[in-house]
């Protein structure tokens, strides 16, 4: 079944592409919060195997005024990594919130070059105790699986589930 991402990215009530001020990747979906500047917010989830499908739909959505929904220009850029904090601004309204943005998905809405494909990532549990065992401290505040900021201890991510070590 072909999933219509136009439909998914637009105001179920109006049709409106709003303003999306969160793209979070988790597991295997990727959580995109939107505010519609008639109706407000609401949050959904698109599969990640997808994200070829809707990738320009959340770069669209991104740029946009919180207010009218009008195109915006990115006018401020933090990387707090596994976050990219943004500003945009609009012609009418100026400066807006900040937006978070995951830094690989941001990545890919800013590149202006074709990139090629990246190989099939092997799944986590063929690789996630090496991994885990080879991160520095400084790596090890944020789950290698979905990016989550991690306690202190702990052997699971309370994100995701997955096993840190």
């Amino acid at each position: 079944m072909d999933i219509d991402y136009n439909k998914v990215f637009t105001c179920p009530k109006c049709g409106v592409v709003g303003n999306i001020y969160l793209v979070k990747v988790a597991g295997n979906k990727i959580i995109v919060k939107q505010r519609c500047p008639v109706h407000g917010g609401r949050q959904f989830k698109v599969p990640l195997k997808d994200k070829d499908q809707y990738i320009d739909l959340i770069k669209d959505g991104v740029f946009r005024c919180f207010k009218c929904g009008v195109e915006a220009e990115q006018s401020y850029r933090r990387d707090t990594k596994p976050w990219i904090l943004i500003k945009t601004s609009c012609p009418t309204h100026g400066a807006l919130t900040t937006q978070k943005i995951w830094g690989s998905i941001y990545n890919e809405i800013t590149s202006d070059v074709a990139e090629t494909p990246e190989p099939a990532q092997p799944q986590p549990s063929q690789v996630e105790d090496l991994a885990i065992e080879n991160m520095s401290s400084e790596e090890r505040k944020f789950c290698p699986n979905c990016g989550a900021k991690l306690e202190e201890s702990g052997t699971f991510c309370g994100e995701c589930g997955s096993k840190l070590n």
